[in-house]
């Protein structure tokens, strides 16, 4: 390149430079110099889907991988002095009946509850492996009457007794003044693990009752109940519904409060019956048919229960026949015999 260019080009440099300072003088030195600064993006919280399904025991959506499994069926006594009891309101189907001496026991079944404690836990009787027998359901009670115990290894109950289990899933509260018998509590999560380390199947497998809508509002009775005199005033139980809710409130002295979607009364035979090695028991007609009366959306269904064998579902028939749907929610069983007082208003 020649001189002269070179001092063309010099030229043009300098001139755009001071051109440049010109006006970044007369713009940029005459206003105040704003400066902003970029805000990061605010990220939207993650949404976590929980995934959803049908209980078949109750028939409430619940978290999908708790809504098949294995059912647990656990003993809950009802003396008065064990109450209140912990853990009832968490269990889908609950069956009542009078054990000995006009005193009722429970046995809760579970499928998605998690209750942090369920009790005072007690002992089994011959005709509860009959109804949990319908579920193949795990099985966590106190030792039992003799003849009990036998029939659990004879029927292979998938047995869950505290007696063989121990600290693993059981512990007892003491309190003042009350006898050791109703001090003993257990949590399903612990009986659910045993279960699992034992290798047997945590799926369900059984059948479903049919469900369900609640009545509309508009079409629900002002007023409704049903008590079950079962004996002395103490274990007289009286369920009392409310149309705001479609739930039926269970009252009794001390009890829990516990509410319910469906009551069933089943009229069932019973005889009394002394083990080998001499315990006086009851022993109920499980297996037959007979009297019932379904109490839901605050109406009574006069009806016939029906149970064909042991392992057998028991089901509900209305006078024309048809098989009763219920509410979805949870549902008790009260077992009477043909002399106990049922009063429905």
């Amino acid at each position: 390149m020649s001189l002269s260019k070179k001092i063309i080009f010099s030229l043009f440099g300098a001139t755009v430079v001071a051109g440049g300072l010109f006006w970044y003088f007369q713009i940029y030195q005459k206003q105040p110099l704003s400066i902003t600064f970029l805000q990061p993006k605010k990220e939207k919280p993650k949404v976590v889907e929980v995934k959803k399904a049908v209980c078949p025991l109750d028939g409430l959506s619940v978290k999908e991988e708790v809504a098949n499994r294995h059912p647990l069926a656990i003993m809950i006594e009802n003396h008065i002095d064990a109450r209140p009891q912990s853990g009832l309101s968490e269990a889908s189907l609950i069956y009542e009946a009078i054990a000995e001496g006009g005193i009722t026991r429970f046995m809760a079944l579970y499928v998605w509850g998690e209750p942090e404690k369920v009790g005072p836990v007690r002992s089994a009787r011959t005709y509860d492996l009959d109804w949990l027998s319908e579920f193949n359901a795990f099985y966590a009670h106190v030792g039992g009457n003799y003849t009990a115990l036998q029939q659990i290894k004879q029927y292979g109950i998938l047995d869950l007794d505290q007696f063989k289990y121990g600290t693993q899933a059981y512990w007892r509260e003491p309190q003042a003044g009350k006898a050791t018998e109703h001090t003993m509590y257990t949590k399903p999560t612990k009986l659910w693990n045993i279960a699992s380390k034992n290798k047997w199947d945590i799926k369900g497998s059984y059948e479903s009752f049919e469900f369900k809508d609640d009545l509309e509002k508009s079409l629900r009775p002002v007023s409704a109940s049903v008590t079950i005199n079962f004996s002395t005033s103490n274990y007289q139980v009286k369920w009392v519904y409310d149309p705001e809710t479609n739930l039926y409130k269970r009252e009794q002295v001390k009890g829990p409060d516990v509410k319910a979607k469906n009551i069933i009364v089943e009229w069932m035979e019973r005889s009394s019956t002394i083990s080998a090695i001499g315990e006086k028991s009851w022993a109920m007609k499980t297996i037959g048919t007979g009297k019932a009366k379904i109490f839901m959306d605050g109406k009574v269904i006069e009806g016939t229960w029906k149970k064909e064998s042991r392992t057998s579902r028991t089901w509900f028939y209305d006078t024309s026949g048809a098989k009763i749907k219920f509410n979805r929610g949870q549902t008790w069983v009260e077992i009477v015999h043909p002399e106990l007082s049922v009063v429905v208003k």
